[in-house]
């Protein structure tokens, strides 16, 4: 089943669809990209400039999310939060009564609202087999399950499963909602496509995306009476409009939007720029490959064994320590469209490593992660010792594909990790071993 949230879509195109902008003259001759692009630039400059001057007092560029978990499981916790009606916020169940009108269900759902229990990991039991849905709101003799799906990979009938489970519980009313990074919807592998269309059409089956999640959350800002719970929606919104919409300057995206929806001819050119959009992503990612292969021919024995970084999933960069090694290091996506960026030591015939090399690596990484390819890895993160950036990618990371940051980066975790296996005395036995014949 189509969902109108499917896919991260690009948040300048978003903003163009969706925003109201009021109709102006339209001109005949189509603008040049180019004195567009000039025109863009002054727009931002001079939001930049405004943002500068207010540093001091707003810090516009602080997400206080980056200090927290804002995986899977801790945005269960903060969202579970907000719907418990006896949360520390002290809000009540306002919150919860938003959330339940933002996901279309009746009036019933708010009678016994200020009395709701809410569960993390609950445990759920269907078809013989057990399990635990993230979140389950009870309000009343009514249950309300949340899927929640930022990045994870849908599990062998988890969402057939949940929907059993609640079927048999004798409810006057339930639903599954089931919330996922790109808005898409569950897979056949979680449900088959027929009764996922039943359960949607039957209202047992709700599916949204974090991006739609903001409207919520924009109501919630304005319910709310207390400052500091206040200054956390606040922070909670500006992580998701960046982690899942693309967007970390909401207002100069609406400057930008008016702007460019005001005439035809700069719109024409806008599209066209947007059209160039995957072109240019291609030569950055060629510029950074060939940033990173000049630095390493600088580097003694140093070569690169892997370049194929790109909008693919499991495409990346990867440097060895001598010509011939089957162990590297490096960078790649986890998923398609530049998603899901982590970095590690590369396996590339998928051995495990030499005896106590491993320990050493996830010591200097603080990594704890590892797969037969890549034994040792970890995400990007904004706090992340080696490549302090977003796990997805956002307009920091073209900026440091275009300056060089990023090479220089990778440069640098390659040198700090020939450093201490070097101090260590395993840098040779690193180096000495060779791919493995297939």
């Amino acid at each position: 089943m189509a969902n109108p949230n499917a896919g991260q879509k690009s948040a300048s195109m978003d903003l163009l669809r969706l925003l109201n902008v009021e109709k102006r003259p339209v001109t005949c001759s189509a603008m040049p990209p180019s004195v567009l692009l000039a025109e863009i630039a002054e727009i931002v400059m001079a939001r930049q400039k405004t943002k500068l001057a207010g540093a001091e007092t707003t810090a516009p560029d602080f997400f206080p999310l980056e200090f927290l978990d804002t995986r899977e499981r801790g945005l269960s916790r903060i969202i579970a939060w907000l719907l418990d009606p006896h949360g520390s916020h002290a809000q009540g169940s306002r919150f919860l009564s938003a959330f339940t009108r933002w996901l279309d269900l009746d009036d019933a759902w708010r009678t016994d609202v200020d009395a709701a229990k809410v569960m993390i990991e609950a445990p759920t039991s269907a078809s013989g087999r057990s399990g635990y849905v993230d979140i389950l709101v009870r309000v009343g003799n009514r249950t309300l399950a949340i899927e929640n799906k930022p990045k994870a990979i849908d599990q062998e009938g988890q969402v057939r499963r949940y929907l059993s489970d609640l079927a048999t519980r004798r409810l006057d009313e339930y639903c599954v909602l089931y919330l996922s990074g790109t808005g898409e919807g569950p897979s056949a592998r979680s449900i088959k496509t027929s009764a996922l269309d039943v359960a949607v059409a039957d209202g047992f089956l709700k599916i949204r995306g974090y991006d739609a999640l903001t409207a919520w959350l924009e109501s919630c800002l304005e319910l709310c009476r207390a400052p500091s719970v206040g200054f956390m929606l606040d922070a909670i919104l500006k992580h998701i409009r960046k982690e899942f919409g693309g967007v970390s300057d909401v207002k100069e995206a609406i400057a930008l939007a008016s702007d460019i929806c005001g005439s035809q001819n700069k719109l024409e050119a806008a599209l066209a720029l947007f059209e160039a959009e995957a072109t240019v992503h291609e030569q950055l990612m060629a510029l950074l490959t060939e940033k990173v292969g000049a630095a390493v021919r600088s580097k003694r024995g140093w070569r690169v064994l892997r370049d194929d970084l790109g909008r693919t999933k499991y495409s990346s960069l990867v440097i060895g320590l001598s010509p011939h090694a089957s162990i590297g290091f490096g960078i790649q996506f986890d998923k398609n469209d530049h998603g899901g960026l982590f970095y590690g030591v590369r396996s590339l015939d998928n051995r495990s490593l030499p005896r106590n090399v491993k320990p050493v690596l996830k010591e200097l990484m603080g990594a704890k992660a590892g797969t037969a390819g890549w034994p040792v890895w970890k995400y990007f993160g904004p706090n992340d010792r080696f490549f302090p950036m977003a796990r997805d990618v956002d307009r920091d990371f073209w900026l440091a594909t275009q300056s060089g940051k990023l090479a220089s980066l990778l440069i640098a975790y390659a040198e700090e990790v020939e450093r201490v296996l070097g101090e260590r005395k395993l840098l040779t036995t690193v180096r000495t071993r060779k791919l493995t014949k297939d």
